[in-house]
This record gives C-alpha cells, structure tokens and sequence, in this order.
C-alpha cells in the first residue's frame, strides 16, 4: 500500500525545511504545500496552535517537527532512523536536537531581521509566488512577528557584538565535533545533523554575510553539503 503524505510548510520556517530533509532522508515521497504571503492566513485551520510544518500522512495529521520526526520513526521503522537505537547516542540526538530547535534558531531569527539584505530576501521568499501587493503587505508583519520572538526569547535584547561573538562560539563547537567522524552524534546521519543543519541553511540562504561565516568553517561547510 502506497502512502499518501503532504508536507504543508511555510517556505522560510528552518523547522518546515527540517521536516523536508527527515522524509527526503527516510526515502519517503510527499506532496508539499506552501503557505506564503497571505494563504498563510489559513494556517489555523490546519493546526490548532496557528503553526507549521503539519504533515498529513495516510489521514493523520501531526504537527511540531519534533513530533513529526518521533512519529516517523514509530511508523517507518523499516527505514534509516532518525533517532539511534543506542540509548547514549539517542540522548545526545535529542539534546543537539533541542539545542537547534530552541538556542539556534533565535540566532537565524535575529540575523534576518538585523540584516536589512537578509530580511528583504526573508520577504521575497515568504511571498513566492503571490501577487506583488502581498510583498508589501508581508513586510510589517514579518518584521514585527520576527522582532517581537527575538525580544521576548531575550536574543533581541542583547548587544549586537555579543550576539556574534557567542554565535562564532557555537560554530567553533559544532566544527570541532564534526572532526571526528564528519557528523554529530556517531558515524551516520541522525536528527541531529538535520536539526542544525536546517537552522545554519536557512542563515546561509538570506544573510551573505553570516552565511560565508558559516561556510568559511571547514567541516561545517563540507558537513552542509549532504544537505
């Protein structure tokens, strides 16, 4: 029996990205939908919490990425596994993972509404393939919705030499545990990878010039491209 599964995203969320590569990584098809400009309006329809990625997979639906990948592994377990069977491993998956989902990503936020280039291009893409007065519309809402999680999460409150230098840290950190064997927990991919990654290629995607930092770190740069 064939699955019937859709991905429906939002085109600039890293977590809507993160759930892409977990099906592209599982071999699994999916159809995808996106939500820019204002279709993005009719997101609470989909999920209760006014959020994506939501995946519809053979009539279920099931949001949250984290969700989304624990029930993959649950359903699918004849493919490769997002989370190790090893219970070490599997902690340490999980706590990149986490890392990714609730650390990285406010420093992806940040960056795009800092960077006057990279937010413009955050808009260009969030309003891909809707009628150009959607662009306008999308600008204030974006920067004041993208603003308003950095201040409250605290990121947006400190200063802006500070926040680079902690961001050149945890690069420094990832580039060191990626020398071992060329991924983050182990010899294979895990969630891991999948988790940061999709946080660091969403910054390399808008900002040029916090992307050719990140690039500009060896193994990061060859790590990415399995992405």
């Amino acid at each position: 029996m064939s699955n019937s599964i859709v991905l429906h995203q939002w085109e600039i969320s890293p977590f809507c990205q993160k759930v892409s590569r977990m099906l592209k990584f599982k071999g699994i098809p999916f159809e995808t939908i996106n939500y820019n400009g204002l279709l993005g309006s009719k997101v609470p329809l989909l999920s209760k919490v006014g959020k994506l990625p939501v995946v519809d997979i053979n009539g279920e639906r099931v949001q949250d990425s984290t969700r989304i990948a624990r029930y993959l592994d649950r359903h699918f377990p004849e493919l490769p596994r997002l989370y190790p069977e090893d219970p070490m491993q599997c902690a340490y998956a999980e706590l990149w993972e986490d890392w990714a989902d609730e650390v990285l990503y406010f420093y992806e936020v940040h960056f795009r509404v800092s960077d006057k280039k990279a937010f413009n291009q955050v808009v260009e893409i969030s309003s891909e393939g809707r009628p150009a007065f959607e662009k306008h519309l999308m600008k204030p809402l974006l920067k004041s919705a993208l603003g308003f999680q950095v201040k409250m999460q605290g990121t947006g409150r400190m200063a802006q030499a500070d926040i680079q230098a902690e961001f050149t840290r945890h690069l420094k950190r990832i580039e060191l545990v990626l020398n071992q064997t060329g991924w983050l927990v182990g010899d294979q991919q895990t969630i891991a990878d999948i988790a940061v990654a999709s946080q660091l290629l969403e910054i390399v995607r808008t900002s040029q010039k916090f992307g050719a930092q990140i690039l500009g770190f060896a193994n990061i740069s060859k790590w990415l491209d399995n992405f």
